[in-house]
């Protein structure tokens, strides 16, 4: 069974909100396995090997990707070099959450993608926060813009009938 792996960063909680919609929508395609992953917490980067398809979400901090994502790419270049991880021909897509830097961590996660030789396989998803202090709001669009590119990745790896 293909497996897509969803790896995410969160800080005021609207890019979680966004990845359990992404997450939603790749489980909605049958015959693939979805797991979900956030920097900072314990997870081996070997996932990655097993993987069909990677999504990658972050929020845009200071006009780019969040400090735990700059690590795990930066990591990620230094395996590919030395063949322990191989990115080349997978699916992938990235989504992010911005309170005004216009979405730019999105851009910045497709050229990190591209860059390791992830095909990109949907455009990617900025959402801008409606609240960034107090309650989280992401817009109600915007999560059926992530569901669709969970679902959109999901099916480029999936099993054709």
């Amino acid at each position: 069974m293909p497996k897509l792996i969803i790896i995410y960063e969160s800080n005021t909680g609207n890019t979680e909100l966004m990845t359990n919609a992404v997450a939603e929508g790749a489980r909605s395609v049958q015959d693939v396995q979805v797991e979900v992953r956030k920097i900072g917490t314990r997870f081996s980067i070997s996932v990655l090997r097993g993987a069909d398809a990677v999504i990658i979400g972050s929020p845009t901090i200071y006009g780019s990707i969040s400090r735990g994502l700059v690590e795990f790419f930066s990591t990620l270049n230094h395996l590919q070099a030395a063949n322990h991880i191989a990115l080349k021909g997978k699916k992938g897509a990235a989504f992010g959450s911005y309170g005004w830097d216009r979405g730019w961590s999105t851009e910045r996660l497709e050229m990190e993608l591209t860059a390791l030789g992830v095909d990109i396989a949907a455009p990617g998803v900025s959402a801008r926060e409606q609240g960034t202090y107090g309650p989280v709001k992401t817009d109600a669009d915007d999560l059926n813009k992530c569901r669709e590119l969970g679902k959109a990745v999901a099916e480029a790896v999936a099993p054709r009938r």
